[in-house]
C-alpha cells in the first residue's frame, strides 16, 4: 500500500504537469504522513543534509563559468574554430554545429546552455546558406546533449555525489564517448549534405584560417585543460576547479576578449543563482523521496526484481537501457540520476561493471532523453530559437541523429574499456 501510494502520488502529479521537485516532495510526504509514525520534520532534515554538500558547490560555479565564457565572446570563437576545421565538408555547417557543441560542452556542462549558445549563432547561418529548417533545428537539438557528456558536466557531478564515485574519474571517462558521439552524428550530417545539399556552396579548407581561428580561440580551449589538469594533478578538487574556471572566465571576458561588462556579469550571476536554486531544490526533494523509498525497502525489491530477470550482463544492459530511455523521455536528467543511481549502481557492481563506465553510460542514455519528446528540454530551446513549434524539431532528422548516438551507446556498453581508457591512464 505504501509503495503504491508513493508512486501514485509522484507519477500522478508529474502527469498533470506539477514540477518534478514538488512531485518528489509530495511523493515523500503523503505516504510518510499516512502510513508511518515518522515525524514530518525528518523531510526538512533530509532537505538540509542533501544540499549541505561541498561537492554540490561545483554546479553553480560551473554554471557561472559557462555563462561568463558564453557572454564573453567564447561561443562565437569556438564556432569559428569548428568552421575552420570542418566547414569544408558536405553538410559542413551541420558538422560545425556538432563540433562547436562539443567544444562548448567542455566549458558549460549544460545541455540547454549549449543549445542556446551554439544554436543562436548557427541556426541563422544554416538557414542563410540554404539548409532546410527542420534539418537545422534537429541538428541543434540533438548536438546540444553533448554538453552533458563532455566534461565538465553537471549531471556527472550529481552522479558522483549520489553514487560516491570520484567526479574527476567520471569527467575523464566522458571524453572519448563524447568524441565518438560527435563523430557518429557528424556522419549523418555529411551523408545528408552530400545527398540533399548539392546546391549549397562548400567552402575550401584554409590552413591560414584554421591557424587564425585556433589562435583566437586559444583562451577558450585552455579552460577545460586547466580544470581537468588541476583535478588530476592534485592541485584542486572538482569544486575548487569550478571556482577557478569561474575566475578564469571572468578574466578572459573582461580583459582578454573585453566583451563583458558589469550588466552582463550581473545577469550571468543572477541566472546561475536561479538555475542552481532549482537544481538544489530537486536534489533536496529527490533525497527525501529516496529516504522514504529506502524505508519501504523499495530499492532492494527493485534490485531483486531486476536481478531475477537480468541473469547476464547483456540482459542487464538491455533492461537498463530501456528503463533509462523511458525515464529520460519523461523526466529531466538531474532528478533521474538522483533517484536511480542508488538503485541501479549496486546492481551494476553485481556484474562487475565499473562505476565510472556505468555513470558515463547512464548520463549518455539520459542525455539522449533531453532531445526526445515529450519533455526533452533541448527540443523546446531549439524551437524557441527558430520561433517555431516543437513539431518542427521532432522529425526524421532528429531520430536519425539519435539513432547514431544510440549506436555509439551500444558500442560503449560492449566495450567499456573505451570509457575507462583515460581514467586508467591518468590513474
Amino acid at each position: 500500500m505504501v509503495t503504491a501510494t508513493i508512486f501514485t502520488v509522484f507519477f500522478g502529479l508529474i502527469i498533470i504537469g506539477v514540477p518534478v521537485a514538488i512531485s518528489l516532495s509530495m511523493g515523500a510526504l503523503v505516504p510518510l504522513a499516512l502510513f508511518t509514525n515518522q515525524p514530518l520534520t525528518v523531510i526538512i532534515q533530509k532537505f538540509f543534509t542533501a544540499v549541505d554538500s561541498y561537492a554540490l558547490m561545483a554546479i553553480p560555479f560551473f554554471m557561472i563559468a559557462g555563462g561568463l565564457l558564453e557572454k564573453g565572446g567564447v561561443s562565437k570563437r569556438l564556432v569559428n574554430l569548428a568552421n575552420a576545421l570542418v566547414g569544408w565538408l558536405p553538410g559542413g555547417l551541420a558538422v560545425v554545429t556538432i563540433l562547436a557543441s562539443a567544444f562548448f560542452g567542455a566549458i558549460s556542462g549544460s545541455s540547454a546552455a549549449t543549445v542556446a549558445a551554439v544554436g543562436s549563432i548557427m541556426l541563422p547561418a544554416m538557414i542563410r546558406e540554404g539548409y532546410p529548417l527542420r534539418f537545422s533545428v534537429a541538428t541543434i537539438a540533438s548536438a546540444g546533449f553533448l554538453g552533458v557528456v563532455i566534461p565538465p558536466s553537471n549531471p556527472m557531478v550529481l552522479y558522483g555525489l549520489s553514487g560516491n564515485v570520484a567526479v574527476g574519474e567520471v569527467f575523464m571517462g566522458g571524453f572519448i564517448p563524447g568524441i565518438m558521439l560527435a563523430a557518429g552524428m557528424s556522419i549523418y550530417a555529411v551523408y545528408f549534405g552530400k545527398k540533399e545539399l548539392k546546391d549549397v556552396a562548400i567552402h575550401k579548407f584554409s590552413l591560414n584560417q584554421l591557424g587564425s581561428a585556433m589562435k583566437d580561440a586559444a583562451w577558450a580551449i585552455m579552460m577545460p585543460m586547466i580544470v581537468l589538469g588541476g583535478i588530476y594533478g592534485g592541485i584542486f578538487t572538482p569544486t575548487e576547479a569550478a571556482a577557478v574556471a569561474s575566475l578564469y572566465g571572468l578574466i578572459v571576458g573582461l580583459f582578454v576578449y573585453k566583451e563583458l561588462n558589469t550588466r552582463l556579469v550581473h545577469q550571468i550571476f543572477k541566472g546561475a543563482v536561479q538555475t542552481s536554486a532549482m537544481i538544489m531544490f530537486v536534489v533536496a526533494t529527490a533525497t527525501s523521496f529516496g529516504y522514504v523509498m529506502t524505508l519501504e525497502l523499495i530499492p532492494k525489491r527493485i534490485a531483486t526484481a531486476i536481478l531475477s530477470v537480468a541473469t547476464t550482463e547483456l540482459r542487464f544492459w538491455v533492461l537498463i537501457t530501456l528503463l533509462l530511455f523511458i525515464v529520460g523521455c519523461i523526466m529531466d536528467t538531474s532528478p533521474a540520476i538522483l533517484i536511480l543511481t542508488p538503485i541501479l549502481l549496486p546492481i551494476a557492481k553485481e556484474f562487475n561493471i565499473s562505476p565510472v563506465a556505468f555513470g558515463v553510460i547512464m548520463v549518455i542514455n539520459l542525455g539522449i532523453g533531453l532531445a526526445t519528446p515529450p519533455v526533452g528540454l533541448n527540443l523546446y530551446v531549439a524551437s524557441s530559437l527558430a520561433k517555431t513549434g516543437i513539431s518542427t524539431v521532432v522529425n526524421k532528422h532528429l531520430f536519425l541523429y539519435l539513432g547514431f548516438a544510440a549506436l555509439v551507446l551500444i558500442i560503449l556498453m560492449a566495450f567499456p574499456g573505451l570509457i575507462l581508457l583515460l581514467p586508467n591512464m591518468m590513474a
